[in-house]
C-alpha cells in the first residue's frame, strides 16, 4: 500500500513540476495543461516499461516481509543453498561463519535498536569475529554506539542487497506476489497521518507568506490555508488514521458484558 501511494504522490509531483515549467512556454492554460499531461503520461509508462524489464519477479519488501515472518534461520538456509560451498559446522541458526568476519541475521520490519546491536556484538566476540555483516531491515543511529564501544566493525546490509545476491545465484524464493489494493481508509490514514504534520505546517506557513510578495495572492493563500488545515487535522484523533477502528474500552466492554458461548451436546454430536 506504501508503494502504490508513492507512486502517485510521485505521479502528481511529476504533472505539478512540467505543469508549472510548460506554463512559462505557453500563453494560455489549456495547451499547459495538455502537454504537462502527456509529458506525466510519458514518463509513467517509462518507469512501468523499465521496471518491467529489470525481471524482478516481486518485489524488495515482498521479501522483506517473508523473512520477516520466518525468520533468521529462513534467511541463513537461503544464504546455504547460495552458496552451497559453505560448511555446515561454521553455520548457526542466526549465522554463517566466515574466515574474516561473521554474517549475522537479525531481520524485523523496524529499525534494530540497542539491543539488537548489542546481541549481535556479543555473537561476534563469540565466534571470535570484529567484523558483522548484519543483514537487517535498518539500523537506528544511535545503536551504532554500542558497535564502537565493543569493538566490532559492523555493516549493515539491506534487504536490496540481499534480494539481488540471491537472483545472481538462483536461489531466490519462489514468492507469490501481494497484490496491493488502494483504499479510502488506507488514503486517509496516509493523508492524516499525525506524522505528517510538521510538513503541512512548513508548508503551509511558506504559502501564506509567500502570497504577500506576488501577484497570485488568491492560489498561495488557498494552497496554504489547505495545507495548515490538513496540520491542524493531524493533531486531532482523526490524525491516527483509524477513522473506522473500533474503539478499545468499547469492545472489552461489550465483550466482557456479553454471556459467555456454550457448546451443546448438539453442536458436538
Amino acid at each position: 500500500m506504501a508503494k502504490l501511494l508513492d507512486c502517485i504522490a510521485l505521479t502528481i509531483i511529476t504533472f505539478a513540476l512540467t505543469f508549472v515549467w510548460t506554463a512559462l512556454l505557453f500563453d494560455g492554460a489549456a495547451p499547459a495543461l495538455i502537454m504537462s499531461c502527456t509529458l506525466t503520461l510519458i514518463a509513467v509508462i517509462s518507469i512501468r516499461y523499465v521496471r518491467g524489464k529489470t525481471g524482478k519477479p516481486y518485489s524488495y519488501d515482498r521479501l522483506a516481509l517473508e523473512f520477516a515472518i520466518r525468520g533468521n534461520e529462513y534467511v541463513i538456509s537461503l544464504l546455504i543453498s547460495a552458496f552451497p560451498a559453505i560448511e555446515m559446522e561454521n553455520t548457526g541458526k542466526n549465522y554463517i561463519l566466515l574466515k574474516d568476519s561473521a554474517i549475522v541475521s537479525n531481520f524485523k520490519l523496524a529499525a534494530l535498536g540497542i539491543s539488537d546491536l548489542g546481541a549481535a556484538c556479543v555473537l561476534a566476540k563469540k565466534l571470535d569475529r570484529k567484523r558483522v555483516f548484519l543483514i537487517c531491515h535498518a539500523v537506528d543511529r544511535r545503536a551504532y554506539t554500542v558497535a564502537q564501544i565493543e569493538g566490532v566493525k559492523l555493516t549493515p546490509v539491506k534487504i536490496r542487497a540481499v534480494y539481488r545476491l540471491l537472483k545472481k545465484r538462483g536461489a531466490l524464493p519462489d514468492l507469490k506476489p501481494v497484490k496491493e489494493k488502494l483504499t479510502f481508509k488506507a488514503f486517509f490514514g496516509v493523508l492524516l497521518s499525525r506524522a505528517n504534520f510538521k510538513s503541512y505546517a512548513f508548508s503551509g506557513a511558506v504559502l501564506i507568506l509567500t502570497s504577500f510578495i506576488t501577484p497570485l495572492k488568491i492560489y498561495y493563500i488557498v494552497a496554504g490555508s489547505a495545507s495548515l488545515l490538513l496540520a491542524a487535522i493531524t493533531l486531532t484523533p482523526l490524525g491516527k488514521g483509524n477513522f473506522y477502528a473500533p474503539k478499545l474500552e468499547e469492545e472489552l466492554t461489550n465483550e466482557l458484558s456479553s454471556p459467555p458461548n456454550q457448546i451443546s451436546i448438539d453442536d458436538l454430536s
